[in-house]
């Protein structure tokens, strides 16, 4: 009898939280079973890529103010994996640790884009000017020193997100004005390559 008592409690258990997923944002869904606020849950750094966002010529154009980490899965479906998130928390982590070490950090670093297609970094004081253009979707920002980068965008009122694949990541910073740390950066693509489909860079707030 307690036998049967107990299978009716986790089918009702079992339904109640099938509706409840339903009802619920993806990112809800993960932050309860993660634990809420612990080192695994869903941060509001992540994003899920969206076509709709990319950035275009016009949008770009003003000057825009570094706040924080960013990272943007390709599709719900990864971000939806514990894996990911789990990944996805500690890789913003050691990005801010790595930005933080090179002076990166709000209110130290901009970036102007010019409708000549020209753009000026300014970083704790330093500048670096270069050449910018959207081509395919994509931002193309070219600096000195630095080989031609195709950056993902996404905007979301005034905020923009500049995130690249494991394999660019190097090159986005250094675009940046940050130099290299080899330890830190290993980490960081290990990271990014565990999960396929995460992208990572930066958040850009315009001013």
């Amino acid at each position: 009898m307690k036998g049967m008592m107990m299978k009716a409690v986790m089918m009702m258990v079992m339904l109640m939280v099938g509706v409840s997923v339903q009802a619920q944002d993806i990112s809800d869904v993960l932050n309860s079973v993660l634990g809420g606020s612990g080192d695994d849950a869903v941060s509001n750094l992540t994003s899920i890529f969206s076509s709709k966002k990319q950035a275009t010529k016009e949008n770009v154009i003003g000057t825009w103010s570094y706040t924080e980490p960013a990272i943007v899965f390709t599709s719900d479906n990864i971000l939806a994996k514990t894996g990911s998130k789990i990944a996805a928390n500690k890789l913003e982590k050691k990005i801010q640790e790595y930005l933080t070490r090179y002076g990166i950090k709000p209110g130290a670093f901009t970036m102007t884009f010019n409708e000549d297609g020209t753009f000026t970094e300014t970083l704790n004081g330093k500048t670096v000017k270069g050449k910018w253009t959207v081509k395919d979707s994509k931002l193309m920002l070219t600096a000195a020193g630095v080989k031609s980068l195709a950056v993902t965008t996404q905007v979301s009122g005034k905020e923009m997100m500049f995130v690249t694949d494991a394999t660019k990541l190097l090159n986005l910073f250094k675009t940046f004005g940050a130099k290299s740390s080899s330890s830190q950066i290993r980490t960081i693509t290990s990271l990014m390559k565990s999960i396929n489909g995460m992208q990572a860079g930066v958040t850009m707030r315009k001013q």
